[in-house]
């Protein structure tokens, strides 16, 4: 290997010399050993031991602060934590999702992160909470403008920490780069109202970071599917076409056509419910096989209650219209009920108004429901 360096290394140009000193390193390299290092192996033990994890979370974990060799330092982080109010379960969550805060400086991160969230009304219980579920958050310097920049979205600290919970990362994304100029589009261009830009970002919170160029393309594909801002639909339009590429979207508008819709009815199916786009052709086309063949609806019925469609067809389509159908064998007036008025209730309230009460006209009805529930029934 060294013969293979002196004799290449002075015919190559410097950026070719560092790349073979690179290629170099890496053949010369030992291989990783297949059992966890003692640094490791510490870092297990340490958030077994103090921050009370199982061991399998504990052994997860560990890879983010195995270069931890001595608790001296952790040691301290729990001490201040503790001594701030933060509860061992939170500690022991924020373990979970990011146990790099133990490595965190007390003096220059975590006690003044705590202070600035104190001086802008947070109570020990909020910012322990808090802590719980954005460890991370506590090393930027910026952390308190950014909560009160969000708690200007959300508007109370219960919706803040729903948000944080569905996406922790909005406290680390750069507000100016992208967030501001979405937010200021979608008002400004869009005319969404402040509920609907929270439901958007409660929803789903990657959309509202995305680059402003593919923001607004997100936007420009939603009106493509006829949907108009500000409507509620709209808003949902977004959260669909950030989650769906192009092509797929496509492949599914051509579907349903090939289903029997026409142009208009699948217009007027999206503009109601834009989530139908989100699942898949082979689920659409058993579905929409199962509601017009053998639950009896038509097409219309399919476009005005386009939820049907996002059901379980084997948990809950296919189950509820047998029991639909049983009732119906008996001349029970219940079952003349809309087949989407069967499909759209909870399930507690399906068996009190739809099993129960029907058990002695309909002898095993309820394990007719229970049966098909786990698939033993599907043909029927």
């Amino acid at each position: 290997m060294l013969l293979f360096r002196k004799t290449l290394t002075p015919r190559l140009s410097p950026w070719a010399t560092a790349f073979t000193s690179s290629i170099y390193r890496f053949l010369s390299a030992p291989t990783l050993r297949e059992t966890p290092s003692p640094t490791s192996q510490f870092a297990v033990q340490y958030l077994i031991e103090s921050c009370g994890l199982p061991s399998d979370k504990a052994s997860r974990a560990s890879r983010y602060i195995s270069h931890i060799k001595f608790p001296d330092k952790p040691d301290v982080v729990l001490r201040f934590l503790k001594q701030a109010g933060i509860t061992e379960p939170h500690i022991r969550a924020a373990a979970c999702r990011d146990p790099q805060f133990l490595c965190l400086h007390v003096e220059k991160c975590l006690k003044p992160r705590i202070s600035e969230l104190e001086e802008i009304g947070f109570s020990p219980s909020e910012i322990s909470l808090l802590f719980s579920i954005c460890p991370f958050a506590f090393k930027y310097t910026k952390l308190k403008q950014k909560v009160q920049f969000w708690m200007g979205i959300f508007g109370s600290f219960e919706k803040l920490l729903s948000a944080f919970k569905a996406g922790n990362y909005l406290l680390g994304v750069n507000l100016d780069n992208a967030v501001i100029p979405n937010i200021a589009f979608l008002k400004e261009q869009c005319g969404l109202s402040a509920r609907q830009i929270s439901q958007l970002i409660k929803s789903s919170p990657r959309r509202i970071t995305s680059k402003p160029e593919v923001f607004k393309m997100y936007v420009k594909r939603a009106k493509e599917l006829g949907i108009s801002p500000p409507s509620n639909t709209f808003v949902y339009a977004l959260i669909v076409v950030g989650g769906v590429n192009q092509s797929s979207v496509d492949a599914r508008l051509c579907h349903l056509k090939s289903l029997g819709l026409s142009h208009e009815e699948v217009t007027l199916l999206i503009t109601k419910w834009p989530q139908v786009l989100e699942i898949t052709e082979k689920n659409i086309g058993q579905k929409m096989e199962f509601l017009l063949k053998q639950a009896g609806c038509g097409k219309t019925d399919v476009i005005q209650n386009p939820n049907l469609l996002t059901y379980s067809l084997e948990k809950r389509l296919i189950p509820r219209g047998l029991v639909r159908k049983l009732l119906k064998s008996r001349g029970i007036p219940a079952a003349n009920n809309v087949f989407a008025s069967f499909m759209r209730v909870n399930e507690k309230r399906f068996l009190e108004k739809y099993v129960l009460p029907y058990e002695g006209t309909v002898p095993g009805l309820n394990q007719a429901y229970i049966d098909a529930c786990a698939g033993k029934n599907a043909a029927t």
